[in-house]
C-alpha cells in the first residue's frame, strides 16, 4: 500500500497500523469523554515513554475517565493533522487537541509518494535558514494553513495549543474564528532541565504541562 493510500484513502485503524503512532483505544464507549489530540513530535511525546507524553498524562490525571487518543505524528504538520482529523471527525469523539506544529512545514505528494517538507530552522531566534528564507515568512505560511486550522475549527469542541510561534498572531486566528488557543511552551523556550539532550521536553516539562491542560480540559 502507498502512502498516499494509507495517508488519505485508508481508515483510521489502518493509519494507525502502518505508522508510527502510540498506542490508542478507539472504544469510545468505555470512557465518560473521549479526546483526540493531534500534532508533531512534542504530542507523540518523542525521546519519553507512553507514558510520560502529556496526552497519557491527562489520561490519568482523570483517573482513566478520559480516553486521550494520542495521534501525534513525529515531523508531522498542519496539513497532516488535517488529514488525521478527517479520519477520525466521525467517531463518537467529544473534543479535538491540536498542538500546532511549526507553519512554516508542510505535507505533499509527489507521484502519490508523502513528501513531509520541513524547512532549516535557526534555533536561537526560529528564522528561517537557507534558499526557503527567500520566499517566504511567518504572515505567508500562516495564511497558507489557516484553511486546515478552520476545517478542524469546526468540529464541535476544540482547543488549540499554541507555540510561541502562533502567539503573536492571535489577532488574525480570532479573525478567522480561531479563538480557543491555550499556551504551549515552544521546547526552544524552556529551562534545560525541562529538556532532553535533543532538546525535546522530558517528563518534568509534560507532567507540569499535563496538569495545566487538564485544567483548562475540565
Amino acid at each position: 500500500m502507498k502512502d498516499y493510500q494509507i495517508i488519505v484513502e485508508s481508515d483510521i485503524q489502518t493509519f494507525i497500523d502502518n505508522y508510527d503512532t502510540r498506542p490508542v483505544d478507539l472504544n469510545a464507549k468505555s470512557y465518560e469523554r473521549n479526546i483526540v489530540f493531534l500534532g508533531c513530535s512534542l504530542t507523540y511525546g518523542l525521546g519519553v515513554d507512553n507514558k510520560d507524553t502529556y496526552p497519557s498524562k491527562i489520561q490519568n490525571l482523570s483517573d482513566n475517565k478520559w480516553n486521550c487518543i494520542n495521534l501525534g505524528i513525529s515531523g508531522g504538520s498542519i496539513d497532516m493533522a488535517h488529514l488525521i482529523f478527517n479520519k477520525v471527525k466521525h467517531l463518537d469523539i467529544d473534543d479535538i487537541v491540536i498542538q500546532w506544529p511549526s507553519f512554516y512545514r508542510r505535507a505533499y505528494f509527489e507521484n502519490k509518494n508523502y513528501k513531509p517538507y520541513v524547512p532549516m530552522l535557526t534555533k536561537d531566534d526560529m528564522k528561517l535558514t537557507e534558499d526557503f528564507a527567500n520566499i517566504s515568512d511567518l504572515d505567508y505560511c500562516i495564511m497558507r494553513n489557516l484553511s486546515n486550522l478552520q476545517v478542524i475549527n469546526s468540529f464541535k469542541s476544540v482547543y488549540n495549543l499554541s507555540p510561541k510561534i502562533g502567539h503573536d498572531k492571535k489577532e488574525l486566528f480570532n479573525v478567522y474564528d480561531i479563538d480557543n488557543i491555550l499556551d504551549f511552551n515552544f521546547y526552544y523556550d524552556t529551562e534545560n532541565k525541562h529538556r532532553i539532550e535533543d532538546g525535546h521536553p522530558n517528563e518534568l516539562w509534560y507532567q507540569q504541562y499535563a496538569e495545566y491542560l487538564y485544567e483548562e480540559l475540565k
